[in-house]
């Protein structure tokens, strides 16, 4: 199955919404922080090929999905939730990685034989996993935070990246860039107004993020430190789910035989104080 990426170039309004999934015991989380990973792949007989930087999308309004409720959800806030949405999603199918790595380039993130950078919206034409040096897969939950084991095949977290993109993220915290180190197409890397060391992905791409570590915090236990899960929230609200998001949710179930509950009903994260 091919899905059309949404363009970088297209921002949109924020606005607020509300829902959620019922009971199991959770372990207790680790914290997210920084450190580089980069994300290795095959290596390629031939030189690599550079992917191109399109030329800006026009602006055109991108429209958003109205949130589907689930009754099993009803009521439920906090822990309680938590609980819940675990229980719904966390058995699923672990692909393994090299299969994760294959879907993502070959079906998933792939259109028209092109696949393009989350982040800086380059482009690369492939029908394969591609040369490493070239674009490689970004965890948006780090593995040295851990995304291992079945985690780390996960990909509801897992999107193609520019390899530079991918390198200069690391595994450092998602935040709001204040003074700027490295800046390309809307993403960002520097510190935020606290001093912290963060990455900023480009506006377009900031809600898929929050709903993707609001996932693997919800499914694998893991907290999210309170500063990360404050910015989360926001972009959360600022970037609401589109149909390309929708659709990547739809066939991933196809893969894994699970959804991201966040990406049904963003609204879910409202009512969880702390993830």
């Amino acid at each position: 199955m091919i899905i059309p990426s949404r363009p970088l170039s297209a921002t949109r309004p924020s606005t607020n919404s509300a829902s959620a999934p019922a009971n199991t015991a959770r372990v207790t989380p680790k914290a997210f922080s920084s450190v580089s990973t980069f994300e290795a792949g095959p290596s390629a007989k031939k030189a690599p090929t550079t992917p191109t930087t399109p030329v800006p999308a026009p602006q055109v309004p991108v429209e958003d999905v109205p949130p589907k409720s689930d009754p099993r959800y009803d009521g439920l806030k906090d822990q309680a939730l938590i609980n819940a949405l675990h229980d719904a999603v966390s058995k699923h199918k672990n692909l393994g990685y090299d299969q994760a790595r294959k879907i993502i380039f070959t079906t998933l993130d792939n259109r028209d034989g092109v696949v393009t950078c989350v982040y800086t919206g380059k482009e690369l034409k492939t029908n394969k996993i591609p040369n490493s040096n070239v674009m490689n897969t970004e965890h948006t939950w780090p593995q040295s935070k851990g995304a291992t084991g079945a985690a780390k095949a996960d990909l509801h977290h897992l999107f193609p990246t520019d390899s530079k993109a991918n390198s200069v993220r690391g595994n450092y915290p998602f935040g709001t860039v204040t003074k700027v180190k490295w800046e390309e197409n809307g993403a960002k890397f520097g510190t935020d107004a606290q001093g912290r060391t963060v990455f900023e992905p480009p506006d377009a791409h900031k809600g898929n993020v929050a709903r993707a570590l609001f996932y693997f915090s919800t499914v694998y236990s893991k907290a999210i430190p309170a500063n990360d899960e404050a910015v989360l929230k926001e972009w959360n609200k600022l970037d609401k789910v589109d149909a390309a998001e929708v659709a990547r949710n739809d066939a991933i179930e196809t893969y894994q035989q699970n959804r991201n509950p966040f990406v049904d009903d963003a609204s879910l994260a409202d009512r969880i104080a702390d993830f």
